[in-house]
């Protein structure tokens, strides 16, 4: 059963599901019932054409996004159309314990129900990236759990569990805010799930702790809801319904005895009338979600962790168990089908992943297709939903940025999206003394640059266009400062201080990109060199040179503070670089001292370092190190040998292992950086004055050389920024 006993004052709680394209919407407490194409606007007047056909308008899907409930965030990733894998992208700040999620049918606007606060939190869609800008929350009942949109985008409503009851709201159809529509609808005992059938003419609610379903019509001018008769038996402890694409069936998820409710739905009423015995499903089944084609229903178990797969029949809505339960990741709860209709995914709450299934279109049986690495914390119940789009996600590689140590200047290059090589914008620009570290924010709108020979860092604007840089108004309270990073919510900066040994954290204005303290310094070890943050912002790694150590701290993704995480930990002589896989699972640091690499393994909870074998020798005194966006591959650069090692990551356990012989660089290779697309890799030749550009073949990680580039004197570190399409 889901671990929402964990939650005070709720009894036996569940999940839901994600959002459907087929006509209805078929999923769970995602879908709402939001049943439009992607692409699709509400219709004229707010009023949706009743389903006629099983034939959904399938889109690739673009972007996902999960509920962190102990973390108080929405995290955001892109989602990759060919093998289903999600990729981080951010997180938005939500309320306090957020729930669930939910999307409107147009994609344009994320609701986010917030448990522990009493509301739901509004988020316009940037289309092109994902990124979410929040709007004013609006109040709910007492201990909200879901929100169901309508299909015509207009009304919204949310279940209240302590209340018994349903808030209803009308959507702005500019800004997607919230509106109250009259006073709360009462419910059975305990209203779990919430699901708004996409015609337009009914919301149908799961009373937990009476045993019932909740039928409502809908009026389809003021989203207004009049109950149909008395509630409807259901099974033991009903947790959510879910609705066929053609609104014909409904099945309501039975947590107590593990089975599932079958009905028929009156096309006038939208009264239920049951079909058969109920059906058996796993142990404490949490969810169910119907496909988007009508097919197939799919049932997560969280007591045995395992999915039920059942066919639906097309006449009268009774299900067939296809072959037995497919197994999960631990404490299994949502379960949902991305827009194209080709994966299915469940979050485990027990490890917190993301288990991916391809769906066999015939059948509907599922064939395990990896795991994602949330970057939730805990054991948290969550929830996903996606968008989708008339093109999948592509990222692609704009520019590219590296400091010169010696004539304390940062080259600007514009990248070709096509070959990689690189084309000189303007001449360098000015920086502080000694520019080491440099990093561009994750909007691609800033970049900043750590002047070891100054007590500032140095803040630079973007031009979209060409790539050039603005200085802006450089900030203070480093101390010969090192290496930066920003944080993947491009809120925060983080600056090492080999001068006072710390690590400086900043708050980063959102509309110049200036740079504010927040707190004071932490501690640091010896000569803190590069830092490094995990794809998901919640842990920081240091490396400290001068006493070949790592630092550890967690992340507060509130005010961007950290705190220390134990002792740091041992590494090989000297560690110059720090990296992590863009899973969140591994780190890797290069130690200039001995000639080796560490490979540590990430606690997902604590943000600890467990290290993986011994220190694997690389080329002589090795700085840069860099894995490429898929997680697949490490590159390091070996200063003293003019080459570049690459290696193979084990998916499982991070090691490495050498991918052929190290590939030639120019002299003194320093600074190392692999793209956003993955398709191309970056080294600075600090004693030839250039860069070197390579190919990246993306099935074996080999490079094939495609030129060099002038820099300015003693080129250090690099940085790249992309564009997502």
């Amino acid at each position: 059963m889901l671990n929402m006993l964990k939650v005070p004052a709720v009894v036996l709680f569940f999940f839901f599901s994600v959002l459907m394209l087929g006509a209805c919407g078929g999923g769970g407490g995602g879908s709402g019932g939001g049943g439009a194409s992607a692409s699709a606007s509400p219709s004229p007047a707010g009023l949706v054409p009743t389903p006629t056909s099983l034939s959904p308008t399938v889109a690739p899907p673009r972007f996902a996004y999960l509920a962190d409930f102990y973390d108080n965030t929405v995290s955001i990733f892109t989602v990759d159309a060919v093998t289903g894998e999600w990729r981080h992208n951010g997180y938005a700040l939500a309320g306090t314990n957020p729930l669930s999620v939910n999307i409107d049918p147009s994609h344009r606007f994320v609701y986010v129900v917030n448990y522990g606060s009493d509301n739901v939190s509004v988020y316009t869609i940037n289309q092109s990236t994902g990124a979410l800008t929040p709007g004013t929350p609006v109040a709910t009942g007492r201990l909200p759990l879901v929100i169901a949109i309508d299909a015509s985008g207009r009304f919204a409503y949310v279940s209240n569990y302590t209340d018994n009851t349903l808030s209803v709201y009308t959507i702005d159809q500019t800004t997607g805010a919230l509106t109250p529509a009259g006073s709360p609808v009462a419910t059975g005992k305990g209203p779990q799930g919430v699901t708004a059938d996409p015609s337009g003419k009914f919301v149908y609610a799961a009373n937990y702790l009476d045993n019932t379903i909740s039928v409502y019509t809908m009026n389809q001018t003021t989203g207004a809801l009049t109950q149909v008769g008395s509630p409807v038996s259901a099974g033991a402890n009903p947790v959510f319904v879910a609705v066929d694409p053609l609104c014909r069936f409904a099945y309501a998820v039975n947590n107590y005895f593990g089975t599932l409710s079958v009905y028929t739905i009156n096309q006038t009423t939208g009264a239920l009338t049951q079909v058969g015995s109920q059906v058996p499903t796993g142990v404490g089944p949490d969810d169910v979600t119907v496909d988007p084609t009508g097919r197939f229903v799919y049932v997560s178990n969280s007591g045995d962790n395992t999915i039920s797969i059942y066919t639906i029949n097309q006449t009268t809505g009774a299900l067939t168990q296809v072959g037995s339960p497919a197994p999960t990741g631990p404490v299994p709860d949502d379960i949902s089908v991305d827009p194209s209709g080709k994966f299915a995914y469940i979050a485990n709450s027990g490890d917190n992943t993301i288990s991916i299934y391809t769906i066999n279109q015939t059948t509907g049986a599922l064939t395990a297709a990896g795991t994602i690495w949330t970057g939730s914390f805990r054991d948290c119940a969550r929830q996903m939903v996606f968008t989708a789009g008339s093109a999948p996600v592509t990222y692609l590689p704009k520019f590219a940025y590296v400091t010169n140590n010696n004539d304390n200047t940062i080259s600007v290059y514009k990248i070709n999206q096509t070959t990689g090589v690189l084309t000189q914008v303007g001449s360098p620009v000015a920086t502080g003394t000694t520019p080491k570290g440099v990093a561009a924010d994750p909007s691609g709108r800033f970049v900043y640059v750590a002047p070891e020979g100054s007590g500032t860092v140095s803040v630079y604007a973007i031009d979209q266009t060409t790539g050039a840089l603005t200085a802006g108004t450089a900030a203070t309270g480093a101390t010969a400062p090192f290496g930066v990073a920003a944080d993947p919510s491009a809120r925060f900066a983080y600056v090492t201080n080999t001068g006072s040994n710390t690590v400086s954290v900043y708050a980063i204005d959102q509309a110049t990109g200036a740079l504010t303290p927040v707190g004071s310094p932490v501690a640091t070890g010896v000569a803190p060199y590069s830092v490094a943050l995990d794809s998901a912002g919640r842990f920081a790694y240091v490396s400290n040179n001068g006493d070949s150590t790592l630092s550890v701290y967690t992340i507060n993704r509130t005010t961007g503070a950290l705190t220390p995480v134990g002792s740091p930990v041992a590494t090989g002589m000297a560690p110059y670089s720090v990296a992590e896989d863009p899973s969140g699972r591994f780190a890797y640091v290069s130690n200039n001292g001995d000639s080796t690499i560490s490979v540590y393994a990430i606690n997902q909870t604590t943000g600890a370092l467990t290290q993986v074998g011994s220190p694997l020798a690389t080329g002589a005194q090795p700085l840069g190190v860099a894995v490429d966006p898929a997680g697949k591959f490490a590159y390091v650069s070996n200063n003293g040998a003019n080459t570049l090692s690459v290696y193979a990551i084990n998916q499982t356990t991070g090691a490495l292992t050498p991918a052929g012989s190290p590939v030639a660089t120019g002299t003194q290779p320093y600074g190392v950086a692999v793209e956003a697309s993955g398709k191309f890799a970056y080294v600075s030749n600090n004693g030839a004055n250039n860069v070197s550009v390579y190919a990246i073949n993306q099935t074996t990680g080999a490079l094939t050389a495609a030129g060099t580039t002038p820099t300015g004197s003693g080129p250090g570190f690099v940085t790249t920024v992309g564009t997502i399409q």
